[in-house]
């Protein structure tokens, strides 16, 4: 057999690790990693494995005998930091083995920090000018060990301020891990020559530790003398205590720093560090390599860090890069392993970094079918999705952003999604020329799109419930479904308000009275206004009830009665006109609106039934260009009545299907601008809570949540979700501010182009993370 099969040398696989920072990264833990990669550390034995074995029985025992083993080279860690004119990044070398081990060590560390595996590091040719570091004393003597400081980075990087187009520098630190066992022993033997006033020089050849043991021997010699001569005790001591001093001076005091008697507990590693620099200009390089090297003297403590030229070449996965070592504890490895936090960042703003925080999308919304973007988590993408709980499905969606901050496209992307899944989404839109709804529909095929234009004469709708029939072979029935009638109307009616007033109670009650018999009779709103107006009509209509609604309508009928006028034989002979002076001043401003007068004449018999249409696949685009109405209240009292009408078809649809929601379309209702159609927001908010009853999402977009103040509390309670766009205002966030924790306004106001902050209804309660929007429909 051949040595080789017998035992086969693994060689460690690395792996390239960048770090992208974000202004929450803080530095005060770092020496965590460094530990952990102390931690590393295995013996000769441990890095043996036992591939293959068999049993060998001997002495009436099994015994297990390897034939084939493996031994696994020791591995290590490094950290590198790359600098240009306008572009730092920080990079890790890290075993394969270990790097799921390292990737959670550095996550603990750094909270929201982004790791992106990348297949090469920036590289030097082999004319840059490369320094190593290495201390000037003993390894038990320890460098500045402060954790709230981060002056060694900012030392580094103010030589990036020195650098033109072409130039670079780089830092690399080499962490081997190595055995703890004899640290203790040469912590100990630096601490006693510390404190007999020996030198601690870590260059034992040079003249000036040559020096500096003669004075300590000198030293010695006059205490001895001064022991043995005590006549000449005060002599002695004066010349003694001189040579102190000037010992003192060349070794240090005798009192050792905070961190070098830290140091004796630490964790070591043995650490390699280089500089580099390299430029177009040689004098430029060399500056800029010494000037990076002279940049160390920021951390000197008891010891310090001294260059001398690097002459050897490496590449990033030697395990030993032929530099000088240095036994650094995990406490000043602490300033080498260090990012750009929020100062740096904003001093180097091209710091390439993570704006905002990050946070992963829960599993259960990371499957769907209406897509709110993509999600980048620690260098992970993955899709987000409203939540397709059964629950949750059909509750409300708030998007807020500016003009121009990509709603639309969002919106167009939710509609086709939703289409795509068999379900109806419904466009209110009555903003400018309905740009929004001709975009959503562009994307459909025509036979997926059912437009409503309401400016169209030839295909004008009549102004009624057709949803509703009045008329029924059950009597109850037919009751019930003009009462339904009924309480549309009257909601259309009070939201014909210029002054803000409702109708007195009296007045309702004749509206009411009028719209149930004209109802019950067949007849369409503008047979209501008709019977409040005209004795005739009014007379033609009670004589058309049904005998089996006689009783149902009796005392309607007998309201109505007092609204007629009789001359002094009788006779009826017309209306008094100032009991329904309300009324018919509202339907004077009805028909101010040409479209609207037109409605009222035309029979609703020809209209589309939002019933069966919500029931299809399809997008239904309700079209209400803002060149049909003269003022707001106009297009106010035109969208509530859609609005009604809308409510009444979600109605009827579950008493078709007898409250049975699983035989519902789900219905997405799309309203742009809510807070332009103040009585439209307020109807949608008295019935914001029960429409996930019946099948309907509603989606609402405004600017910002102040907006749609009459909507804005209610939505809260009904479990909404919001999309907080790029470039919304920072009070959006005041409003969500609880909700939205651990996130800060500062990541709102720095959310890139078409992202959005999102705060999503799960089943765990509410999701918060970021989401890139979808992009434009082709």
């Amino acid at each position: 057999m051949k040595f080789g099969d017998f035992l086969s040398v693994v060689h460690p696989e690395y792996v390239y690790l960048r770090l992208k920072p974000n202004n929450s990264i803080r530095n005060q833990q770092t020496h965590k990693i460094a530990r952990a990669i102390g931690a590393l550390y295995k013996n000769v034995v441990e890095n043996v494995k036992m591939e293959e074995h068999r049993l060998i029985r001997m002495f009436g025992r099994d015994f297990v005998l390897g034939t084939k083993y493996t031994y696994t080279l020791p591995a290590k860690t490094s950290y590198y930091i790359y600098m240009e004119r306008k572009r730092v990044e920080f990079y890790f070398v890290v075993p394969r083995q270990y790097l799921a081990y390292i990737r959670e060590k550095l996550s603990d560390v750094w909270s929201g920090l982004t790791v992106d595996e990348v297949d090469t590091l920036p590289q030097f040719s082999d004319r840059a000018t490369k320094y190593q570091l290495s201390y000037e004393k003993e390894d038990g003597l320890s460098l500045a060990a402060d954790r709230r400081s981060n002056d060694l980075l900012t030392s580094n990087l103010n030589a990036v301020e020195l650098l033109e187009d072409g130039d670079k520098l780089g830092i690399f630190y080499n962490f081997v891990p190595v055995s703890q066992v004899s640290w203790r022993h040469v912590y100990r033997a630096t601490i006693t020559k510390v404190n007999r006033r020996l030198p601690v020089d870590r260059d034992k050849f040079g003249v000036g530790y040559t020096f500096k043991m003669a004075l300590a021997f000198l030293d010695l010699v006059f205490r001895e003398v001064g022991e043995v001569l005590s006549g000449s005790v005060r002599k002695t001591e004066s010349g003694a205590n001189v040579l102190e001093s000037l010992i003192e001076r060349l070794n240090g005091a005798r009192q050792i720093s905070e961190s070098t008697a830290k140091k004796a507990n630490s964790t070591v590693i043995d650490t390699q560090i280089v500089v580099m620099a390299e430029s177009p200009d040689a004098v430029r390089q060399r500056n800029a390599a010494r000037s990076l090297a002279q940049s160390f003297d920021t951390i000197t403590d008891d010891n310090r860090l001294a260059f001398k030229p690097y002459r050897r070449t490496f590449t990033f996965t030697d395990r030993d890069i032929r530099a000088e070592r240095n036994k650094v504890g995990d406490q000043e490895a602490q300033n080498f392993i260090t990012l750009a936090g929020r100062e740096m960042l904003e001093r180097y703003n091209f710091i390439e970094r993570i704006e905002t925080h990050e946070t992963e999308v829960p599993e259960d919304l990371r499957e769907g079918a209406l897509c709110i973007g993509e999600n980048t988590y620690r260098g992970t993408v993955q899709p987000a999705y409203l939540s397709s709980d059964r629950e949750f499905q059909n509750l409300t969606l708030v998007l807020i952003g500016p003009t121009r901050a990509g709603k639309s496209t969002l919106i167009a992307n939710l509609c086709r999604d939703a289409i795509n899944i068999g379900e109806c989404a419904i466009i209110f839109d009555y903003v400018g020329q309905c740009e929004l709804s001709r975009e959503v529909a562009a994307t459909l095929p025509p036979d997926r799109v059912l437009n409503i234009d309401c400016n169209d004469y030839r295909t004008m709708q009549g102004l009624g419930y057709n949803e509703v029939v009045g008329k029924s072979a059950d009597p109850f029935e037919a009751y019930d479904n003009a009462k339904k009638q009924t309480t549309q109307l009257l909601t259309l009616v009070n939201s014909i308000n210029a002054d803000e007033t409702r109708l007195t109670a009296k007045m309702q009650r004749y509206l009411v009275s009028a719209a149930l018999i004209t109802f019950i009779s067949g007849g369409n709103i503008r047979s209501v206004f008709d019977c409040l107006q005209d004795h005739e009509t009014r007379a033609e209509l009670i004589s058309a009830i049904p005998p089996s609604q006689t009783e149902n309508l009796r005392k309607y009928t007998r309201w109505l009665a007092e609204l007629d006028e009789y001359d002094k034989k009788g006779n009826v002979t017309g209306t008094k006109d100032t009991y329904v002076v309300g009324i018919i001043d509202r339907l004077n401003q009805l028909e101010q609106n040409a479209y609207v007068e037109k409605m009222l004449d035309k029979d609703t018999r020809g209209n589309i039934d939002l019933v069966t249409e919500m029931q299809r696949n399809q997008i239904i685009c309700i079209r209400m260009p803002s060149d049909m109405f003269s003022t707001d209240s106009e297009r106010d009292v035109y969208t509530t009545y859609w609005s009604t009408k809308i409510w009444l078809a979600l109605q009827m649809r579950s008493k078709r299907f007898s409250g049975d929601r699983a035989k519902f379309t789900k219905v997405n209702l799309v309203v742009d601008e809510l807070y332009q159609v103040a009585h439209t927001e307020q109807f949608m908010r008295s019935k914001l809570s029960q429409y996930a009853k019946f099948g309907l999402k509603p989606i609402i977009s405004a600017h910002y949540l102040n907006q749609i103040r009459h909507i804005r509390d209610e939505l809260r309670s009904a479990n909404a979700s919001y999309m907080l766009i790029s470039g919304c205002d920072k009070k959006n966030y005041e409003e969500l501010k609880s909700e939205l924790y651990p996130y800060t306004e500062e990541d709102l106001l720095r959310l890139p182009r078409f992202h959005s902050l999102n705060l999503v209804k799960n089943k765990d309660g509410y999701a918060r993370f970021i989401t890139k929007l979808p992009p434009p429909i082709n």
